[in-house]
């Protein structure tokens, strides 16, 4: 090889090795890039999954920056935006009434409602049906037709921990009541947000049922209702019972009643078993034993009692089964209690006044129970309340109880014709049964409280502070009043006849303080 061809060959060489630089650096370049690529794809994707998701029924929802808040460590959520998310209506204002309070609203479908008010640990639901539509037909969102058993405008009140919020003049509720609230299941997971409406999860439901032998679902909207819970009923040859998705089908329930009802919730079932009634848990436990009553229903949901009847009878049960007032009288509560008007208006039950004292009545008369069984009032009183007769404009009213602003739980009572108020603070009568009427008066926002003895007018608010009755107060003087006011049966009597002989009420009456020194006293002798 000469000179010349020499240098050729080393040029060629040095060119060869120059390319195959170039391409180890290109290769080198692009496994960079391919790296980088990966690694971006990697963040674009850790970046979405932290980024939060919603989807109602598998679609994706735009996530507002209002829709979502956290307040005192809790997470809640708008409930005009996720109404309109899961097709409720949204109307502001308190349900029943035609204000434009903007701290209360009620959500709803075509089936039932939520009536919702900010600061309260409570919400209420309605069963609303309109007269023209009591059925969901096929065409529904639940592709079968849907029966509703529950009168119009039945309720059941739940208690929450939390308390709902009015935010940035929006109301929120906790996040953890969705299911309560609209029917559905919430699915967490990292963080993507998946809600199942109920007609999407009742079409899952008959899917499910099949797998596991049974012939039918119960169409009862009610009992659809606990299908959110991971609660099934389940049917075969008209006899029904329940199934836990949640423990992979397991007959929680056996099928073998007649009717089973979900009471959403205290999430317990109602059943029917040879024309009798009993109350099972979500676990089957038995707490009312049917053959034992001929009917049950609720006589308050956040107290956890019962209603129930045997042979025109009634009691009422706690949540134990235990019996808080034995089946032996003609009705529970007042008759006619709408006649109180605005009275009873904050009322959370006119059946359970101030959340303790239950109304019975016997024959024609009344007395009254607290939540534990003790006898409060002997039914010997004529009624409960005052109802007015006035014609003139004074503006009078009706009055059944004595709010708690006052300083007193009082509940207005009669016997023999004139009117007394018991205090539910102290459990005795504070205000003997003297006066000829108790009634209030609303002039200017303000209601103020009479009582009327001996033909004069009295402020029943002058009248508690001048003998302190206000807040529990002269509770020895309470206790002689509810004695001297003898309005008790005879141990060594079963006639039980009460007599009043003489009723004397001093003069003092008119709160003259200097005079005054103790409440009056009715005194009563038995016969």
């Amino acid at each position: 090889m000469n000179l010349e061809e020499s240098d050729r060959f080393a040029e060629a060489q040095e060119q060869n090795a120059k390319k195959q630089k170039i391409v180890l650096i290109s290769i080198v370049l692009c496994a960079i890039l391919l790296v980088l690529l990966i690694i971006f794809i990697i963040y674009i994707q850790y970046l979405d999954s932290l980024e939060l998701k919603l989807y109602v029924d598998g679609e994706q929802k735009k996530i507002t920056e209002t829709l979502f808040t956290t307040s005192d460590n809790t997470n809640y959520v708008n409930v005009k935006e996720i109404s309109n998310m899961l097709g409720y209506t949204y109307t502001k204002g308190e349900y029943g009434k035609y204000n434009e309070d903007e701290k209360s609203c009620y959500v709803g479908n075509d089936l039932e409602l939520a009536a919702i008010t900010a600061d309260e640990t409570v919400f209420t639901k309605y069963i609303q049906v309109k007269e023209d539509t009591p059925l969901i037909t096929a065409e529904g969102p639940f592709g079968t037709e849907i029966e509703i058993k529950s009168e119009n405008d039945k309720f059941n009140t739940f208690t929450i921990e939390k308390p709902i919020k009015f935010i940035n003049n929006e109301i929120y509720i906790p996040f953890d009541i969705l299911r309560d609230v609209y029917n559905v299941r919430v699915d967490v997971v990292e963080n993507k947000i998946k809600i199942y409406t109920l007609p999407t999860l009742f079409k899952e439901a008959i899917q499910q049922i099949g797998t596991l032998g049974y012939t039918s679902i119960s169409g009862t909207y009610e009992n659809i209702r606990a299908i959110p819970y991971g609660l099934i009923v389940v049917g075969k040859e008209n006899l029904y019972g329940v199934i836990d998705t949640n423990q992979k089908g397991k007959e929680i329930l056996s099928v073998k009643y007649e009717n089973l009802e979900f009471i959403q919730n205290s999430q317990e079932f109602f059943m029917t078993a040879d024309s009798t009634v009993g109350l099972l848990d979500r676990n089957g436990k038995t707490i009312i034993k049917p053959m034992e009553y001929d009917e049950i229903s609720i006589l308050d949901e956040v107290k956890q009692l019962y209603l129930v009847k045997k042979d025109s009878k009634y009691g009422v049960l706690n949540r134990k089964g235990d019996v808080v007032v034995h089946v032996d009288y003609d009705r529970i509560g007042l008759k006619d209690i709408d006649k109180f008007g605005t009275n009873i208006e904050k009322v959370r039950n006119t059946n359970l006044l101030f959340d303790e004292c239950i109304i019975v009545g016997l024959d024609s008369k009344y007395g009254m129970f607290d939540i534990t069984g003790k006898e409060l009032l002997k039914p010997n009183y004529e009624t409960f309340g005052y109802t007015t007769v006035s014609t003139d404009t004074s503006g009078e009213a009706s009055t059944l109880i004595i709010p708690e602003e006052t300083g007193i739980k009082g509940i207005v009572v009669c016997y023999d014709g004139l009117y007394g108020i018991y205090d539910a603070n102290v459990k005795n009568l504070i205000i003997p049964c003297a006066c000829s009427r108790i009634y209030s008066i609303t002039m200017a926002g303000k209601t103020t409280y009479y009582m009327e003895f001996n033909g004069d007018q009295m402020e029943l608010d002058s009248y508690l502070v001048t003998y302190n009755l206000k807040n529990g107060g002269n509770k020895s003087n309470q206790v002689q009043i509810d004695t001297e006011n003898n309005i008790v049966e005879d141990s060594e009597n079963t006639e039980q006849e009460t007599t009043t002989e003489e009723t004397s009420v001093p003069e003092t009456l008119e709160l003259e303080e200097n005079n005054v020194q103790e409440a009056p006293a009715v005194e009563t002798e038995l016969e």
